[in-house]
């Protein structure tokens, strides 16, 4: 009897060892976890260096152009092959407040902010600081048309989460 309550020991003792270990080891894997997450930069410290203007040129029945320019200090990544990576919301008053969330858009022309140096748009899908983007969007099918008497909010959203914001009366900006 005397060997056998050594050797139960022995064994309870190894698992005690065993359990603390896995247990200090979790404790101070999810420690560092979180000291990385402290450190990481965060999302609005990101938002900081992303400023962006916007400008709508011309307006018609169903289309919008405009334009967005990169103020700050981040690129503001257009699209990839398939992916466009911001969204623009339209609203206008027409009789009564119709507003569309549009995905599908196109860039027209990626220039040097006031100048007329332009890059090809197929191989510069992005708007570093410094450029602007002119864009051309139009109304979903079935959407009504935009009276040229309308009020017309154009909201770009960057994949950031920062947006530029233009209200502009549809008359002003009227493409004839």
């Amino acid at each position: 009897m005397g060997l056998s309550v050594s050797v139960a020991s022995t064994i309870i003792l190894a698992g005690w060892i065993a359990f603390a270990g896995t247990v200090s080891t979790a404790i101070l894997s999810n420690i560092n976890d979180v000291l990385t997450l402290m450190e990481s930069t965060s999302t609005d410290e990101i938002k900081v260096g992303v400023q962006l203007e916007i400008n709508v040129t011309g307006l018609a029945p169903q289309e919008i152009n405009f334009s967005v320019t990169n103020t700050g200090s981040k690129v503001i990544f257009l699209r990839n092959e398939t992916y466009g990576w911001n969204s623009i919301i339209i609203a206008y008053n027409n009789t009564n407040w119709q507003t569309y969330l549009i995905d599908s858009y196109t860039v027209l022309a990626i220039n040097i902010s006031g100048t007329n140096i332009s890059f090809d748009v197929l191989s510069h899908p992005c708007i570093k600081p410094g450029e602007e983007a002119s864009i051309q969007a139009f109304l979903p099918v079935g959407a009504p048309d935009i009276a040229e008497s309308s009020i017309v909010m154009v909201v770009f959203v960057s994949h950031y989460g920062v947006v530029a914001l233009q209200e502009v009366s549809a008359g002003s900006r009227w493409n004839s």
